[in-house]
């Protein structure tokens, strides 16, 4: 009987000590990972707040996806920095309510980039100055605080999906789209199914039926399902195989205490998640043909509130936001001075900012999922077609497609006229010192510093 017990106890201290190396290990890999994908950014915290931001308290992590793969980094020599975001999405962390609520941000929107002084689509940032450029793009459109960053090209979504086993998605409609590497194509039917990561990526990246509202959409439901897999037993599982993933293909200015703190805290609450797209309307620039998103200045601002107070901060006054502030000043590639940043007001409060108003966006996140079936959005004309038809084998992508390596020259070719970006706008809110918008426009372009550089 003693030999029987000493048995037991033997077995057990072998299979705690077996747990421990496995642990250190996986603790030692955890943090090796974590470290060697860590890029702090070129600021302390966010000018929009007066302490610094911690896990322990509500936050913001802005999520970018680039466009980013092996092969167009070695055909024209770029790093991480270089590439272009397909995906903006802003999570803010509610730790009083254990809600995660979701903005995904067009890459279209106009945006105000400071390192070049002038409004462009919000994708570019990233392409100017990194993931800093890119939060402060964000902070400017909306007035918050951006604090944390998560970086992740196409090989990292294809990785994560596969590192977890798949996700169950329903895919909205037969898609046909290429590869992470763009050497093949990844062609998937209508309906529930489950999906590898290549798959996923396919999914993510599609926008030709449904522009890119739709495949804004799709992004935030790919993110709930991973981090629904991830707290599954199935996905922590294959806890080691993440951590690698997150060394390979992302970057962020997370610590590593950081993020062990957010996985603790993760897996032993029950989240939701609340999200929404950046309304808005077509807006196609008079100087330029070019196409660009602009938000919705009522959901801007009503959005902004919103975070504010899960942050415990200030809420924002309506011309706090630079798009609220200069209105059809907001002129694509004309440089913008310091006193219409900084000092210009207009003479009206909106009706949206009146006492007692209630918006229909509620708090900013009650909206409907876009129907590109009944959308009046037009989007991009120009977008890659990754019809069956156009496939050419032989050089391994469609033919004749306009892709998204273009210069921008080649890009800002649409003729359109002029739209004001907003269905709300009324009259004074944004008095431009002109009677014909036409008129200002024309002027704007031919006094612009950049003139002739974008046209």
């Amino acid at each position: 009987m003693k030999k029987i017990i000493w048995t037991i106890v033997i077995v057990l201290v072998l299979i705690l000590i077996v747990a421990g190396i496995y642990i250190y290990s996986l603790y030692n890999t955890f943090d090796e990972g974590v470290n060697s994908s860590y890029e702090p950014t070129d600021r302390d915290r966010s000018d929009l707040r007066e302490e610094d931001a911690t896990v322990d308290d509500s936050f913001t992590v802005l999520i970018l996806g680039t466009d980013e793969n092996e092969s167009r980094a070695e055909k024209e020599n770029l790093g991480g920095d270089d590439f272009r975001t397909d995906s903006m999405i802003l999570a803010t962390f509610d730790k009083n309510s254990d809600d995660v609520k979701l903005v995904n941000i067009p890459r279209d929107t106009l945006a105000y980039i400071e390192t070049e002084e002038y409004f462009d689509k919000i994708n570019h940032a990233h392409m100017y100055g990194g993931p800093s450029a890119s939060m402060k793009a964000v902070e400017s459109l909306l007035n918050v605080p951006v604090d944390y960053y998560v970086r992740i090209n196409m090989a990292g979504v294809v990785d994560i999906v596969d590192s977890v086993g798949g996700i169950e998605f329903d895919v909205p409609f037969d898609m046909n789209e290429p590869d992470q590497h763009d050497t093949g194509r990844i062609i998937l039917e209508e309906g529930v199914q489950e999906l590898d990561g290549e798959e996923a990526l396919a999914v993510v990246r599609s926008r030709r039926v449904d522009s890119d509202l739709g495949r804004g959409n799709r992004q935030m439901e790919l993110v709930e399902a991973v981090l629904s897999k991830v707290k599954s037993s199935g996905g922590l599982s294959k806890i080691d195989d993440l951590i690698k993933v997150v060394a390979d293909n992302t970057r962020h200015n997370f610590t590593a205490k950081d993020i062990r703190q957010l996985a603790s805290y993760y897996a032993f609450n029950k989240i939701s998640f609340d999200s929404t797209q950046l309304r808005g309307t077509d807006y196609w620039s008079q100087g330029s043909g070019a196409y660009f998103y602009r938000a919705d200045d009522e959901h801007l601002f009503v959005l902004s509130n919103t975070i504010r107070s899960i942050l415990e901060i200030e809420p924002s006054e309506p011309f706090d936001l630079l798009q609220l502030r200069l209105g059809d000043y907001l002129v694509p590639y004309e440089y913008m001075d310091e006193y219409m940043l900084t000092d210009h007001q207009p003479e009206m409060i909106p009706y949206y900012a009146e006492e007692g108003y209630e918006s229909p966006y509620g708090d900013g996140f009650e909206t409907e999922e876009f129907n590109y079936e009944e959308s009046d959005i037009e989007g991009e004309d120009d977008l890659e077609d990754t019809t069956d038809e156009e496939y050419n084998p032989n050089n391994q992508a469609p033919e004749n497609e306009s892709t998204e390596e273009q210069t921008q020259e080649e890009n800002y070719n649409n003729n359109g006229t002029y739209d004001d970006g907003t269905n709300n706008q009324q009259d004074g809110y944004y008095d431009d010192g002109t009677e014909n918008q036409d008129d200002y426009y024309e002027g704007s372009n031919s006094d612009s510093v950049n003139n002739g550089y974008y046209y």
